[in-house]
């Protein structure tokens, strides 16, 4: 669990992990570099129940959320891994209803749902993003999620340690590291099982990463670039998958009024030239440089499009 200056929070988080009704869990906070009294909260709930540990963020780490949950993974022991977050709460059952799903299912990851709650009242329930759970209409694949016909949030999840080793949260992004993780994941594994409870009680506040993302004048550029990770990544992969060629025609169908940023741009461009893909960037320039600018020349992003599909 990364954490930073959330000590208002986290006492209550920490709450509700002491609750839970299984009881062979490790819970390891790591601090992003918190100036409030997180420090002191912390020694209060170590010393409180010994299967709390808090770390820092080492300095050599980049900062920011995903390095703290890779370093927290570094840490932990566990058979099964479940990240969380430091302003939000588990149900009781939580741990054990998930546990018991995946070793009864003989899964490699279970999957619960997550019901969003306006800070303080637990009981006062706003939404239950239904648009994220569609799993009654679509299964779980590599596709299915890449493209967002399913979804779920990153403590929906509770994974076995084998498949999630596999993969690490990006640490360059700054949000949507759920989406990139998770597109990265299924690569390896669709074995798991959804559990239709509402598990996790989200807290919506006006400091939350959600609500400041909303008003982010560069949100479209953050956005961009986690797709563009993404792809890089899972060109790595598994590189002639359908999700490969579906984020990579995403990239280049950005709106037609705006231009792509110069850093997506430029790595596009290198990673078609490595490629050998000379064509391919010719038709990205005429693209980028004439269809956008002026709406003149559709032969030229036609024929791109085209040979992305191929």
């Amino acid at each position: 669990m990364p954490t930073y200056n959330r000590a208002h929070f986290l006492g209550s988080t920490l709450d509700s992990i002491l609750v839970q009704t299984y009881k062979k869990w490790e819970c390891i906070i790591v601090d992003d570099g918190s100036t409030d009294y997180t420090e002191k909260l912390m020694e209060f709930y170590c010393a409180k129940d010994f299967r709390i540990q808090f770390h820092h963020r080492p300095k050599k780490r980049r900062k920011g959320a995903n390095a703290c949950r890779n370093y927290g993974f570094e840490l932990c022991k566990g058979k099964y891994i479940q990240w969380f977050d430091s302003d939000d709460l588990m149900a009781p059952n939580f741990l054990d209803l998930k546990v018991k799903a995946i070793e009864e299912n003989k899964v490699d990851y279970v999957i619960s749902k997550s019901a969003n709650f306006k800070d303080p009242n637990r009981a006062d329930i706003i939404s239950k993003n239904e648009k994220y759970y569609r799993f009654n209409d679509f299964e779980i694949t590599n596709y299915n999620y890449v493209t967002q016909k399913i979804n779920w949030l990153t403590y929906d999840f509770l994974g076995k340690r084998e498949v999630c080793e596999k993969v690490r949260f990006n640490e360059t992004l700054s949000s949507g590291q759920e989406y990139n993780f998770f597109s990265k994941l299924t690569c390896f594994s669709v074995n798991g099982l959804i559990i239709d409870s509402y598990l996790t009680y989200r807290r919506m506040h006006s400091q939350s990463i959600r609500s400041n993302l909303y008003r982010n004048r560069k949100e479209k550029e953050e956005l961009q670039y986690n797709q563009l990770e993404t792809w890089r990544e899972l060109s790595e992969i598994s590189p002639n998958s359908p999700s490969v060629k579906y984020l990579f025609f995403s990239l280049i169908k950005i709106d037609s009024r705006e231009r792509m940023n110069l850093k997506t741009q430029t790595y596009l461009l290198k990673t078609l030239l490595k490629k050998g893909r000379l064509h391919d960037v010719a038709l990205l320039l005429c693209f980028e440089y004439i269809y956008k600018p002026s709406g003149i020349g559709y032969i030229f992003r036609k024929k791109l499009l085209q040979s992305i599909e191929k």
